[in-house]
């Protein structure tokens, strides 16, 4: 813990605030837990805090009947346990700053990096001590994973976009066969195949035809599925990752239709969401090219720009993409100007989605999904790459791309 302590205390120093005070109580702050390595299974019944000085020693307050989840910190420590203590211990520890840095967003802007209740903000302003977010200096040692990770990822893109052919093949042949096919079955098919290659996940996959699909977080079950008949969109959103320690996820979405011959309309709207997403992927890869910044609502803006401009701004009805880690929904900034403003920025290390989509309730959804991985030296890459650039025809003789 003491190696990483300094790198807190140098991001500290090149964003200009004088300390960080990471706080929580009973597992509120998954953020502070991740960043000071507290195991998941910690008892942690009380309150405590780990303030880290821009320049000086760092120092820990925790409670003195539970000062061992704390213990493989090896700071000085400030014990409290009556109210009045924690009191005088905060203020000994952070009462000769102006300004502390918190994992706390100014009128709640950005949920995800949101952890400190308005009881303590509010102690701490008591102080005369001014809280600012510690959001864009948080995901440096939250989202940012190692080339070892990217790699992984990668390799896990792979296989997902063969499991997904794959069961877009299973749904041709059914078709083909004059079998029925359940979108249950087909998303079944593909947790099989996960296991199979040992991939798991945190929840079961999209596999949704078009009605469907117009509620974007729609997934069958045993109780509710609808069958999947000639002349429909299917989509099918999955994400995973590998069964071991560290591995990163992998998350796409393709779209087919069953049949032989795309309709005009169903192919015109897929281009405006594959156009918006090349154009998001676009601006990334040009800023990272000539060594420019870009931030998550850039990124946004970018992709909702295409979709606005085709007069469909109504049916794109979430942010454009999400950070990705060892969670499928990572701490780093998403593509967002849309659900939230977004102003963090894109840090080499990091991996996110692009999945514009276009929803009409009750009539057809479809969505397109990549992921974005840069690398450490700022290369942009898509591990995942061919990207979809029309509806796969699943009838037809020559079907997959």
């Amino acid at each position: 813990m003491k190696r990483i302590l300094p790198r807190y205390q140098d991001a500290l120093q090149s964003a200009s605030i004088e300390a960080w005070m990471m706080y929580d109580y009973r597992g509120s702050n998954d953020l502070a837990w991740q960043m000071l390595d507290i195991p998941p299974q910690a008892h942690c019944t009380r309150r405590w805090a780990v303030v880290i000085p821009a320049h000086g020693t760092p120092v820990k307050i925790v409670h003195r009947m539970e000062q061992l989840p704390l213990e493989h910190i090896d700071i000085p420590v400030l014990l409290y346990d009556t109210r009045e203590s924690w009191d005088e211990a905060l203020r000994t520890a952070i009462g000769a700053f102006r300004t502390v840095a918190m994992e706390y967003s100014p009128m709640n802007a950005l949920p995800a990096t949101s952890k400190v209740d308005a009881g303590t903000i509010e102690a701490i302003r008591a102080l005369d001590i001014s809280v600012v977010s510690s959001a864009d200096i948080a995901q440096q040692f939250t989202a940012v994973v190692s080339e070892e990770q990217l790699a992984g990822a990668a390799v896990t893109g792979g296989q997902l976009r063969d499991v997904i052919t794959r069961a877009f093949e299973r749904i041709r042949e059914r078709l083909i066969g004059g079998a029925s096919v359940q979108e249950y079955e087909i998303q079944q098919f593909i947790l099989q195949d996960f296991a199979r290659l040992g991939l798991v996940t945190n929840s079961a996959p999209i596999v949704a035809i078009g009605p469907n699909a117009a509620s974007p977080h729609y997934a069958p079950s045993a109780l509710v599925s609808s069958a999947i008949e000639p002349e429909m969109i299917v989509v099918i959103d999955a994400w995973c990752k590998r069964n071991a320690p560290g591995a990163a996820y992998a998350d796409l979405t393709w779209v087919g239709y069953t049949g032989v011959a795309i309709p005009a309309d169903v192919a015109s709207t897929f281009s405006i969401i594959a156009n918006a997403r090349n154009a998001a992927l676009a601006l990334v890869a040009e800023r990272y090219r000539a060594n420019l910044p870009v931030y998550g609502y850039e990124v946004d803006r970018a992709c909702r720009a295409v979709i606005e401009q085709a007069g469909m701004a109504s049916h794109f009805i979430h942010r454009t993409g999400h950070n990705i880690t060892t969670e499928i929904h990572g701490p780093g900034a998403n593509m967002d100007d849309y659900e939230t403003h977004d102003t963090r920025r894109i840090l080499p290390g990091t991996m996110f989605s692009i999945e514009p989509g276009i929803y009409i309730p009750n009539i057809v959804g479809m969505r397109t999904e990549i992921d974005v991985v840069i690398q450490h030296d700022g290369t942009v890459a898509v591990p995942s790459s061919p990207l979809q650039t029309s509806i796969l025809s699943l009838l037809a003789d020559q079907w997959k791309q």
